[in-house]
């Protein structure tokens, strides 16, 4: 059976560029690849502008029944105020993807590969496995909303790579695993919302046991956290948690609960204590006193005598 297309409606989306390496079409659309085609004409590298049809094609294949949203190298999607639901399939970015006003919907995975641009603009985004964002991908917040929820099944979620969000939520009610690669950052500019719920708090951990992965909520971000767990992951920017407790996480999560900047616990000693430090320290001042005495007879000592420095 042949493999067939579906095109994901969209408002007026457009493309630029070629189709990207391992993507061909000829003039009426056909695929020749096991990939998801962007519409660009490959010959005069022109614009096209497809109204009523998402610019990536939707490949399945006769034995899949799934189908990823791929934007090839040089390809452009722009969803303008539009909605792209993925129905929990991945979203693979190689060119450029703008979200501008409108929304992503149901993501499972969201990987953007080296080169690629994913625009967040004032727009949001809703995934439910990982996040991949390669060295030389780009995320761009913008004023942007990511929201880290279960719409595609509970399992754990990996944030592999540094991000910089504007918004963004990580959200369970199963007591989920968020786990960020070891030596990666989060920076949230915006509001940074950590849930879970009492019977099942949910957990953000390092994706190597021991190891530590950051985040960081700037000054002027604000924060929603209750009923969390963390271990192997620092907060490096404001306090976070402050006055609760780690609950289901191992430890290891500086800068989280109890009191920001608190004073070091000084331990008390008995009475019994007291006394024994007390004598203590009177011999040793009565030690030093002593010395002081024998050094100013040794003085008049010598003086007396006629000794002087140098003779």
């Amino acid at each position: 059976m042949p493999n067939r297309h579906l095109c994901v409606p969209a408002p007026r989306t457009r493309v630029t560029g070629t189709t990207g390496i391992g993507c061909s079409q000829d003039p009426q659309g056909n695929s020749a690849s096991n990939h998801a085609c962007g519409y660009a004409d490959p010959v005069s590298h022109a614009e096209r502008v497809i109204s009523g049809c998402a610019v990536a094609c939707l490949l399945f294949a006769a034995s899949a029944a799934r189908a990823d949203y791929i934007v090839p190298a040089g390809g452009i999607t722009s969803l303008n105020a539009g909605t792209l639901n993925l129905a929990c399939t991945d979203l693979i970015v190689g060119g450029t993807f703008n979200v501008n006003s409108g929304a992503i919907r149901n993501a499972r995975n969201i990987t953007i590969q080296s080169g690629g641009v994913l625009n967040g603009g004032s727009g949001s985004i809703a995934v439910s496995g990982n996040w991949s964002v390669s060295p030389t991908g780009q995320f761009s917040p913008g004023t942007s909303d990511v929201r880290f929820d279960e719409s595609c099944g509970p399992g754990l979620s990996t944030i592999s790579g540094s991000t910089t969000f504007h918004d963004v939520h990580f959200t369970s009610a199963t007591g989920k695993s968020f786990v960020f690669t070891v030596g990666t950052t989060q920076t949230i500019a915006g509001l940074f919302e950590f849930q879970g719920t009492a019977s099942a708090p949910a957990q953000f951990l390092s994706s190597i046991a021991s190891q530590v992965a950051y985040i960081n909520l700037q000054p002027g971000g604000t924060q929603l956290i209750s009923h969390v767990g963390v271990t192997d992951v620092w907060a490096t920017g404001q306090h976070l948690a402050p006055n609760q407790t780690n609950e289901g996480g191992s430890g290891n999560a500086n800068g989280w609960f109890g009191s920001p900047g608190a004073a070091a616990v000084i331990p008390t000693l008995g009475n019994a204590a007291l006394m024994a430090l007390a004598a203590l320290l009177a011999g040793i001042g009565g030690s030093a006193l002593d010395a002081r005495a024998r050094r100013r007879k040794s003085g008049r000592r010598n003086c007396l005598g006629g000794e002087s420095r140098g003779h």
